[in-house]
């Protein structure tokens, strides 16, 4: 049992790697697409500045998790990845939810709809807090 939580210590490390790139692809990427002008007043429909760099913040210390978690040999660091993909997770459907019909509501023509950064920071987010979950439940298993 033990070399099977061995074994999957690594991909489950390489997976939080890849969601943290996933959310940096993603923080570069558009978060909202809308065909046309806004009216004047209306606010930016795009992830504001400040939420991008709680979502970097997330990433380095997913990365920094990772990296313990192979320099240590062990899950416990990796089941802490689960925070900062809640945050992500987090940030992002706030920002779906709240944000978008939000603009929608002021100018129903604008058609304001998430753009590809939305789904990517969502999908690594989720990604993350699931690793974190699956370590933890290692951890908790062997312990």
């Amino acid at each position: 049992m033990d070399e099977r939580r061995k074994r999957l210590r690594g991909p489950r490390a390489v997976l939080v790697g890849a969601a943290a790139l996933g959310v940096l692809a993603g923080l570069t990427l558009r978060t909202a697409e809308y065909p046309g002008m806004l009216p004047p007043g209306t606010p930016d429909p795009e992830l504001d500045l400040g939420l991008r760099l709680v979502c970097a913040a997330a990433v380095l210390i997913a990365v920094t998790l990772a990296y313990l978690t192979f320099a240590r040999r062990q899950d416990e660091p990796l089941a802490m990845a689960c925070l900062p993909g809640i945050v992500v997770t987090g940030v992002i459907l706030r920002h779906l939810v709240v944000t978008l019909p939000g603009v929608t509501r002021i100018q129903p023509a604008a058609r304001v709809v998430p753009g590809a950064g939305a789904w990517v920071l969502l999908v690594s987010g989720v990604a993350m807090t699931a690793t974190g979950l699956a370590a933890a439940f290692a951890v908790r298993r062997a312990g």
